[in-house]
């Protein structure tokens, strides 16, 4: 077939550039001599941002991709409003079953786990600024706290979790900062971000001069004061959905032990990309409830027994896990290749 022509910049340009060196490093270490089947081109198939109504239904292009790289299935309410008549190619960050999620267009999904490739290259790389911080969780006992947990800003599904936690928890000797407000042990000498209530903005720079913004700060002050981190991710309350972002990965990078909020199966997805989590430790059975309350209460649940959990008999095991998850980040070139290939199996079938 003649190569696709995409009219790319933004993110979407930046995955078609790390395709093509995928397709040269499999030319020079392969003999693969497979070319590659896009090709940024101005007089290509236009891209517009997910939130760039207007401009995608006013475009005359039968064909039109969009740049949702950085979100995902949370985005939804974007994509039902797009025009009826057109194909679209979704570049997302989430991964999600197509057939089972109908937002009346036609589209093709091209998933692309942005936010654990750039996390991986912003805190591992010498070239970045954040490879200077300390990443390093230490299996020091005992710890002043049982679990730490950093929340963003106010959202229904995050109110019934906090409201969860606060009324149901054993101790109180734990960090949750939720939108500024602290709950449990005050942890305001921990945490450099400061922010007023539900006025949390991750992109926020806090040093314009590498663009170093809230999301890659890495608070590990605060999470040596815990045994694990009680991670609430983006997306709660979907199904047939995986979203990873910077809250997770923090704590695959520095080897802590985790409890994550998060949709069903999300503990599955990370096993599926190479990471270790704690079933062998304590019951994660959690992760395959589809209903969101029962799943909450079953986290609630756990959160309480990881009170009385042994942590200092275990600790070996722990850091053979924080070993594990470390090293994977030197295999994800796998994921990657995975994510290409599919790739070019929805660009053969346009």
């Amino acid at each position: 077939m003649e190569k696709l022509l995409i009219n790319a910049s933004g993110l979407v340009a930046n995955f078609l550039e790390k395709y093509q060196i995928w397709k040269d490093y499999n030319k020079f270490y392969n003999d693969d001599n497979h070319v590659s089947m896009v090709e940024i081109n101005p007089h290509g198939i236009p891209v517009f941002h997910y939130q760039d109504i207007d401009k995608i239904n006013k475009s005359t292009s039968s064909l039109i991709a969009i740049d949702c790289v950085s979100e995902g299935l949370h985005s939804h309410p974007y994509f039902s409003q797009y025009s009826k008549n057109k194909h679209y190619i979704i570049f997302s960050n989430g991964i999600w079953l197509k057939d089972t999620i109908d937002f009346g267009i036609s589209y093709d999904l091209v998933s692309h786990l942005f936010g654990l490739f750039e996390m991986a290259d912003t805190y591992l790389s010498p070239n970045r600024f954040c490879f200077y911080l300390d990443k390093d969780y230490k299996f020091d006992y005992p710890k002043p706290c049982i679990f730490t947990s950093t929340v963003g800003n106010v959202r229904p599904e995050r109110d019934y979790v906090v409201g969860a936690l606060t009324d149901n928890l054993t101790y109180k000797n734990f960090i949750l900062r939720y939108s500024g407000q602290n709950f449990g042990i005050t942890a305001d000498q921990f945490d450099m971000i400061q922010f007023q209530l539900g006025q949390f903005d991750p992109y926020i720079h806090i040093l314009e001069k590498y663009y170093h913004n809230v999301c890659q700060t890495l608070p590990i002050q605060m999470y040596n004061q815990s045994y694990f981190n009680l991670v609430v991710e983006t997306e709660i309350d979907y199904a047939d959905n995986f979203f990873l972002t910077e809250k997770t990965i923090k704590t695959l990078l520095t080897g802590m032990p985790f409890v994550v909020v998060s949709t069903p199966n999300f503990l599955k997805n990370l096993q599926q990309l190479g990471f270790t989590t704690y079933n062998e430790l304590w019951n994660e059975s959690y992760d395959s409830i589809l209903d969101y309350k029962n799943r909450i209460d079953a986290i609630v649940d756990l959160c309480n027994n990881l009170g009385q959990f042994d942590w200092e008999s275990n600790k070996s095991r722990l850091a053979e896990i924080q070993l594990k998850n470390r090293n994977n980040f030197f295999n994800l070139n796998r994921v990657a290749r995975q994510e290409f290939k599919n790739f070019e199996n929805i660009i053969k079938q346009l």
